[in-house]
């Protein structure tokens, strides 16, 4: 059946995989396609991932730990899978004062009462409550365009344009739709909000990643900041703007207690809680930073996995969780025309991995 995909991120591309998989002929079409047209394209959320499989900001019919239980599930074909991007590690999630909250069922998540080992923290200060787990977490810079590979490999097209919303009745064959927040002109859905966060990077190239990453809530601020450690760089992040952004320009919150580096404004808790805590490990320096943001895809009215009146098949609205819950999604989505289950991903992973063992390979002859 011949497919038309718009988009350019990690929703429209898993979803060409799939259907290029299972027998589709399909195109993605979008006027810029996550990472091949460089890192810094705000218009893709994908560019922007971290990116850890835990979905967050996101609404849906479903519970936190159903939604857990999708994105750690369909991931774990393609940790198994040698030459995929994707790693084990441990994950912590920190609070300098006592809560109430329900620990999530994550893989081996338990309290810190039962963890006598190092806990990252800031200088003077101590972990009050929290927990550990373990989580997948995605190379993006070397997943991404393995990804595009892989879907041009099965046969997939790439056409670099950007699709008007008058269009789309006369695109070839079944349209799905992955545009993420451009979903807000194409379909006219008013629902759709900008969640703006901001990323601080700090370049390892020579450093090995850290086995682990936080989420760290300290006593004199109300909002957590995060650390994730890549083979590229270290990011810090810990920004939440809710927002909306028209005719190419973002309004929306403002951050309190701003601090600006590379004339990008966001809350100083999110450099120097990080910093804190984070000085033992690496040396931090805001001369070395480079400071960027992108934005969460955020519907309020919920993930979006349906077909409409007019058949086109949606998936968007991912928040947060478009990383996390990209093959889940993409699953839902090529199930409105085909028989498929997450059976399939192991053989997916497969074919991801060759074409990396291809790269390799490629590499290794010049």
């Amino acid at each position: 059946m011949k497919c038309t995909i718009i988009g350019g991120g990690i929703q429209a591309v898993s979803t060409g995989i799939l259907l290029e998989y299972v027998g589709h002929d399909t195109t993605l079409l979008s006027d810029v396609f996550a990472y091949l047209d460089g890192a810094n394209m705000r218009s893709v959320a994908s560019n922007y991932a971290a990116a850890s499989v835990y979905p967050v900001d996101i609404e849906s019919e479903y519970s936190d730990d159903e939604l857990i239980h999708y994105a750690e599930s369909t991931f774990e074909p393609f940790y198994k899978t040698a030459g995929v991007p994707v790693r084990k590690q441990t994950r912590f999630h920190l609070s300098e004062e006592a809560y109430d909250d329900v620990i999530p069922t994550r893989m081996a998540a338990h309290d810190i009462s039962r963890y006598n080992h190092y806990l990252p923290s800031r200088g003077g200060e101590s972990v009050r409550d929290g927990y550990i787990c373990k989580e997948y977490f995605v190379e993006m810079p070397e997943y991404m365009p393995l990804l595009f590979q892989t879907y041009t490999r099965l046969g997939g097209t790439l056409k670099r344009r950007r699709v008007a919303s008058d269009e789309i009745s006369a695109l070839a064959g079944t349209v799905f739709n992955c545009s993420g927040y451009g979903s807000r002109t194409l379909f006219e859905d008013d629902s759709m909000r900008a969640i703006k966060g901001h990323l601080l990077m700090i370049p390892s190239d020579d450093v090995s990643p850290f086995p682990f990453s936080y989420n760290y809530t300290s006593a004199d601020h109300d909002s957590s900041v995060y650390m994730y450690s890549r083979r590229d760089a270290v990011l810090f992040g810990g920004s939440h703007l809710m927002g909306a952004i028209t005719d190419g320009e973002w309004t929306g919150d403002s951050p309190i207690s701003p601090m600006c580096i590379d004339d990008e404004t966001f809350p100083a808790r999110v450099y120097n809680v990080n910093a804190d805590i984070m000085s033992s490990h690496i040396t931090v320096n805001k001369k070395s930073l480079t400071a960027t943001h992108g934005y969460r895809p955020y519907r309020e009215a919920g993930l979006r996995l349906q077909m409409d009146t007019n058949g086109v098949i949606h998936n968007y609205g991912h928040g947060g969780a478009g990383v996390s819950l990209s093959w889940w999604s993409a699953l839902q989505a090529v199930g409105h025309i085909d028989t498929i289950n997450t059976s399939v991903l192991s053989s997916v992973a497969t074919a991801i991995g060759k074409t990396a063992q291809h790269q390799q390979t490629s590499i290794n002859q010049l």
